[in-house]
């Protein structure tokens, strides 16, 4: 898409918007403080486009933002909706949203994650370029103010922010700073019963995108800051991520074949290995072991020159985080449902 000129940005500010709904969890308060929740608040509060011009602002609530907490957001901000729906998955939670919500456009931001004050405008007025664009997606990055958030940088998933101008294409989305035509969302749905922690939206777009032939827009001017993880829950997130990353390439193995039942239970019997399978991953994993990226942390270290004291400290983080991310692949060959199993038995207790 060519880029537009200053008069047509203008123009297409002053266009009437299409109408939208917003959808807000907080499931993800259980990996980060939950103070988390009245800085994201604030940031969509101070967005250029008020939220209160959305059909509905959905807070769904699977359980995890205390009682207090709700009343306190929702006598500061009346625009808010919740729904309660203890027990809610967080693909659960968002689909429930798009169902409930009333918008042409359903935009979806999370309760981790502080947004600029044009990052709700640039989503939206991304979508008047063209009747064809049906999935607009920002970008999402974290902070970096200690060593821990330093090698959080280096090794997550979340990459930095390009600094680009204008919307560009991609192959892959964030679902905490994302929005979709509702229709479209409603005839390609994220899918909710994979056996995945997180990742159902890595299916999501790669089944649309790359299988369908569907487009992945992104406008970099939309910025997300994810909160990193707590460092007590840091351990469970790497062991997870470990497991999705096994799960995920064996999902879009059975994609590709074009297997059925890739969102119900018969995906439980399609996900087995055998025992030459297993012994090949594992040794797979193990020879793929990489905590650094080169490329990555110079850009980093570009972002800001005082980072190379605090490097020394982050890299040993780095290899942890590795050697986590790693024995979560192993232990997921060895037995597909330990980790996930355990993680919820913690969470109960």
């Amino acid at each position: 898409m060519e880029a537009l000129a200053q008069e047509q940005v203008k123009q297409l500010r002053e266009t009437k918007l299409a109408s939208f709904s917003i959808i807000f969890e907080t499931e993800n308060l259980a990996s980060v403080e939950l103070e988390n929740i009245y800085k994201s608040l604030a940031s969509i509060a101070n967005q250029d486009i008020s939220p209160e011009q959305a059909n509905e602002f959905l807070i769904i609530d699977s359980g995890y933002a205390p009682q207090e907490v709700i009343n306190e957001i929702c006598a500061k901000y009346p625009w808010i909706t919740v729904q309660k729906v203890p027990g809610l998955s967080y693909y659960e939670a968002k689909m429930l949203g798009a169902k409930l919500a009333t918008g042409d456009i359903i935009v979806y931001c999370d309760s981790d994650c502080v947004y600029v004050s044009n990052w709700l405008r640039n989503i939206l007025t991304t979508f008047l370029q063209s009747a064809d664009i049906n999935v607009v997606a920002g970008e999402t990055s974290t902070p970096v103010r200690n060593a821990y958030e330093l090698a959080i940088a280096i090794h997550y998933f979340f990459p930095r922010f390009s600094y680009q101008e204008q919307p560009y294409k991609s192959d892959y989305y964030f679902l905490n700073a994302v929005a979709f035509r509702r229709d479209f969302l409603m005839q390609y749905p994220i899918p909710t019963n994979l056996p995945l922690y997180r990742g159902n939206c890595d299916i999501h777009g790669y089944s649309f995108h790359f299988l369908q032939g569907k487009q992945i827009w992104k406008h970099p001017q939309a910025q997300a800051t994810h909160e990193p993880p707590t460092l007590s829950f840091c351990v469970w997130r790497y062991l997870l991520m470990g497991r999705d990353r096994v799960l995920k390439e064996r999902i879009k193995y059975l994609l590709v074949k074009n297997i059925e039942g890739t969102d119900d239970a018969q995906l439980s019997t399609e996900l087995n290995w055998t025992i030459p399978q297993k012994i090949r991953g594992i040794i797979s994993i193990i020879k793929g072991i990489k905590p650094f990226n080169k490329e990555r942390i110079q850009i980093i270290l570009q972002e800001d020159k005082s980072r190379y004291f605090t490097l020394p400290l982050a890299l040993p983080i780095v290899l942890y985080f590795e050697l986590i991310f790693a024995i979560g692949s192993i232990i997921t060959y060895l037995e597909r449902d330990l980790l996930l199993r355990l993680y919820y038995q913690s969470e109960e207790k």
